[in-house]
């Protein structure tokens, strides 16, 4: 649910429809089209209505980040939770089905994104502290921390090789690596 100034249930607040309004525009455009007068139009508020929330386009680009991690954090977790519970093997399962199951715009989103980073590293906070919290939690799973790394950095390396658009895996290598990961993982305690 997405959270409000005036505190109702339900009610999205104006910060979360310009993120909304700017994610739909890099989704749809690239984040180099993304500007102050173009996520303001988007959003149907002017561009002062934008800019006291957001002083600059770096800030609304920062923000964006932070939600999408932060969204991906939760999903892991209540991926996790549902796997195993809080076990390195749940941790593992829940990264392999949110790498293979992300759903195209999400996809789109994080591509764009990725490009971005090249120009704007500063704005990347979010993500290196995600990944930072992830493989932490991973080498420290005792003797098969090995195991457990070697599994995300594939998952990783998987993700990055699409939405750098290196190279697109065909449905039926998709569907053998989901299945090698997951019996991998599944060995995992």
């Amino acid at each position: 649910m997405a959270s409000s100034e005036s505190g109702h249930a339900g009610r999205q607040s104006s910060r979360d429809k310009l993120i909304d309004a700017a994610l739909k525009l890099v989704s749809e455009l690239g984040v180099q089209q993304v500007t102050i007068d173009a996520v303001a139009a988007a959003a149907g508020v002017t561009k002062g209505g934008l800019i006291y929330h957001f002083k600059t386009r770096d800030e609304l680009l920062g923000a964006m980040l932070e939600r999408m991690m932060g969204e991906l954090n939760t999903r892991i977790g209540s991926r996790k939770a549902h796997a195993v519970g809080a076990s390195i093997q749940g941790l593992v399962l829940a990264l392999a089905e949110e790498t293979f199951d992300m759903p195209e715009d999400q996809r789109r989103i994080l591509s764009n994104m990725l490009a971005a980073s090249s120009t704007y590293p500063h704005l990347m906070g979010p993500a290196q502290s995600l990944f930072s919290n992830v493989y932490g939690e991973l080498g420290s799973s005792g003797p098969h921390a090995g195991r457990a790394l070697l599994l995300a950095a594939a998952l990783d390396g998987f993700s990055l090789l699409e939405l750098m658009n290196l190279h697109q895996f065909t449905p039926q290598q998709k569907k053998t690596m989901r299945r090698a990961v997951m019996e991998l993982a599944r060995e995992l305690p």
